[in-house]
């Protein structure tokens, strides 16, 4: 398998046909996405006691296909390496840093102490926080700890996608803990959590904040600038009224490239309508969620999004995630 390889952003909920660096289709074998630097570099790491996945760096493409049988539709691909019309995905800037990975929690956030985040297997997820609070209890493990971020997901959500061939994740992994029962230690096997090389509780258990997304006065995407500034950037592209993931933004202007990440354009009220089969919900002035609850249903998965309410909201159901760079 080459090591440039990419999507098919289909229209319908189901099976997207993979592609090679030329837009071509390809079907990879069983076998063939563990043998790619890329997914073979994602592994389990500890550092400072925090049970941890590696993200290695990774390049990014998003666009049409420019000839050939997929002409004109639209595409995501990934490259280990550096090669031409790629960039470096956003995820992996930090401050005009270029990282080699980033380091995302294995598990959904954990309480540590009174005052910091932790990834550690045994406990239910951190929650009953605010947005501000939860990002402040994931700085304060150090230098170059975070609550996860929009692009951090976003790079992980770009190589689950073309690794299974659907957006339609819990078809492909399992339900998650989604369908009642209350929240579970994050790594309670009684229900399986919905996992993904090594990533526990992707999506279902707890909702997950989610840094450098926001909404403005308008409903309008905020997001964090393309340099790894953390500094927001106003799209300008309104977020669409609730409903079924249907089609995904992509718009890009100085600072930001909203290919880079998986924000709905379009929604529908009916899922079979959608193709990305996950729910979204937005408001103005809100942050970002991630993933659903233990009582999401159908609703949840890899892409469900709800930037719906404002940083000072607490709940039992709202968690986070760790990450490091």
């Amino acid at each position: 398998m080459s090591h440039i390889i990419g999507i098919i952003i289909g229209k319908a909920l189901g099976n997207w046909q993979r592609i090679d660096a030329e837009g071509n289709s390809i079907a990879p074998a069983a076998g063939d996405f563990d043998a790619h630097p890329t997914y073979a570099g994602i592994a389990d790491e500890v550092i400072d006691g925090q049970h941890l996945v590696r993200v290695p760096a990774f390049y990014y493409r998003a666009g049409a296909v420019p000839t050939g049988e997929h002409a004109g539709k639209k595409a995501l691909w990934v490259s280990p390496e550096p090669a031409p019309g790629f960039e470096l995905h956003p995820a992996f800037r930090h401050h005009g840093a270029e990282l080699a990975q980033f380091h995302v929690g294995k598990f959904q956030g954990t309480p540590d102490g009174d005052d910091k985040l932790g990834s550690q297997p045994g406990l239910k997820p951190l929650a009953s926080i605010n947005f501000p609070t939860m990002q402040a209890r994931a700085a304060a493990r150090g230098e170059g700890w975070m609550l996860w971020s929009i692009y951090q997901l976003a790079a992980i959500q770009a190589l689950l996608l073309i690794e299974l061939g659907t957006p339609d994740a819990q078809q492909a992994i399992g339900d998650g803990n989604v369908n009642g029962g209350g929240v579970r230690a994050v790594d309670d096997e009684t229900v399986a959590q919905a996992t993904w090389r090594g990533i526990v509780g992707l999506w279902g258990n707890a909702w997950q904040m989610v840094d450098g997304l926001q909404t403005n006065a308008d409903s309008e995407y905020r997001i964090w600038a393309t340099d790894g500034s953390q500094t927001y950037v106003e799209t300008d592209v309104e977020a669409p009224g609730d409903g079924w993931f249907r089609r995904r933004a992509t718009d890009r202007d100085a600072g930001f490239d909203l290919g880079a990440v998986f924000l709905p354009a379009t929604t529908r009220d009916d899922r079979d309508e959608s193709a990305f089969g996950d729910y979204f919900w937005s408001y103005p002035n809100a942050v970002a969620y991630h993933g659903g609850d233990w009582g999401s249903g159908q609703d949840a998965g890899a892409f469900l999004l709800y930037v719906y309410s404002g940083a000072e909201f607490s709940d039992s159901l709202f968690g986070g995630r760790l990450a490091k760079v």
